[in-house]
């Protein structure tokens, strides 16, 4: 589980995106990164009132229908496919094109582009699609093994190029207000996705245990993470303003390239992981197709779910490489849907938990005023990416995100009219065992907690 929201996180490229920052803004990226993490965490304890009280494969879809309603819920859920399933075509993207480079760099091929991006692509697209068929036991070893490596490899490279020295050079104080919020945003964008973990909620022993601490402890070791690739890099400006002094490791740069396709393709796998999941959901509550909801005989995993995605996962991909478009032109777009989806979903389910807390007794002042200051923020931070992206001349993707959103809705009044029961209905979850939460707890303990409720 916790391999699967750190690997959605994917804290190989968040690591070059504090470097970046340090560039840009210098010092004051450390402090920036903090208040980034600290938002995420702010999120990440609203979700775990959630998270302690029900295990759900549809995650935040789950929950916000628990707390705010049907509309609400299938509103979050539209929101989370979108946000995924744009991360699975811009990481799936990028893993190929780094492995191109690498393999290009290697002398293996005569060219980055055209047929061999092509069919490198292609290939880790349905390697992705057969693992997560296969079932989250292997698609989590993978996404831990890739993603430690890539770590590694990545702080390695920061290690030595600050032993090294570096020839960039931060800006000059003041700190342009402008910058700050980019900043600010670019911290927040390496974070989405720390919630992926409650997808796998129902496939995890001890989630009421477990699930709580993945969702506060992957926001704040990875924005950890982020901050020392920022002290790292700030070291190795000073160094190379002092003249530097480090051997030179020729190989390296090729390693990071490898090491960051491997970070993206777990992010892509992980993603894939969540979405499936989300509309495994909806389709077993048949507010979706409901063979969605299926699962395969075998390895019961949602296998329809899954080849339900290929076409936007894989065949996307494929079509943008085929018409030649830049992927880093590409990567931008779906970067700003993905995290605009992010926080939409994000702000729901912290307004989701006052009511939710309160309709099952358990309401306290410390809870819903955290998830009140959370919700705040995330209200903010979404307007800063809206204005982002306005001012980046992509007012239309904010657009068709809202289109998106509307579409799902009007698709839910559909289902409304013709089997209004299965909306009424949405967000099941079974109850919890005393195992769940406490080994050798009692039933009576477990009444005691508020836990063991089961509603439908």
């Amino acid at each position: 589980m916790a391999a699967q929201a750190v690997s959605v996180v994917a804290p190989s490229p968040g690591m070059m995106s504090a470097t970046a920052m340090v560039t840009a803004m210098g010092a004051a990226a450390v402090p920036v990164i903090g208040l980034a993490t600290l938002a995420m965490t702010l999120v990440g304890l609203a979700v775990a009132q959630f998270a302690r009280r029900m295990a759900a494969a549809g995650s935040l879809y789950t929950y916000v229908s628990k707390g705010l309603g049907p509309a609400a819920g299938f509103l979050t859920g539209c929101a989370l496919i979108l946000a995924y399933g744009s991360l699975v075509v811009m990481c799936l993207l990028g893993s190929g094109r780094r492995v191109v480079g690498f393999l290009a760099e290697a002398g293996v091929l005569p060219d980055r582009g055209g047929a061999p991006a092509l069919v490198v692509t292609a290939l880790l697209g349905a390697a992705m699609t057969a693992i997560v068929v296969r079932g989250i036991r292997v698609s989590a070893a993978l996404t831990l093994l890739l993603e430690a490596g890539s770590v590694v490899v990545v702080l390695t490279a920061l290690t030595v190029a600050a032993y090294r020295g570096s020839n960039a050079v931060p800006p000059p104080s003041p700190l342009d207000v402008g910058v700050f919020a980019a900043a600010l945003m670019t911290g927040i964008k390496a974070l989405v996705g720390f919630e992926s973990g409650c997808a796998l909620s129902v496939e995890a022993r001890k989630p009421f245990a477990v699930v709580p601490r993945v969702v506060l402890w992957t926001p704040a070791a990875c924005g950890a993470l982020f901050a020392l690739a920022a002290v790292l890099h700030l070291v190795g400006i000073a160094r190379g303003a002092g003249g530097g002094g480090g051997p030179e490791l020729p190989i390296l740069p090729a390693l990071v390239q490898l090491g960051l396709a491997s970070s993206l393709f777990a992010c892509a796998m992980a993603s894939m992981n969540a979405v499936v999941r989300v509309l495994f959901s909806m389709g077993r509550d048949r507010v979706a197709p409901p063979a969605l909801g299926r699962t395969h005989a075998r390895y019961r995993t949602p296998y329809v779910a899954a080849y339900a995605m290929v076409p936007l996962a894989v065949g996307v991909p494929l079509t943008l490489l085929v018409l030649g478009k830049p992927g880093r032109w590409i990567s931008g777009w779906l970067e700003l849907v993905a995290v605009l989806a992010f926080l939409i979903a994000y702000l729901l389910v912290c307004l989701a938990v006052a009511p939710f807390l309160h309709r099952i007794g358990e309401a306290t002042g410390a809870a819903t005023g955290l998830a009140a200051l959370a919700a705040a923020v995330i209200a903010g931070s979404i307007v800063l990416v809206v204005r982002a992206g306005l001012n980046d001349g992509l007012g239309w993707l904010v657009v068709g995100l809202v289109g998106f959103l509307w579409l799902g809705l009007l698709w839910l009044l559909r289902v409304r009219r013709r089997a209004p029961h299965r909306v009424s209905a949405m967000g099941f979850f079974d109850a919890a065992t005393p195992d769940d939460i406490l080994p050798g707890a009692s039933p009576d303990e477990m009444a005691s907690g508020g836990a063991s409720r089961r509603e439908r």
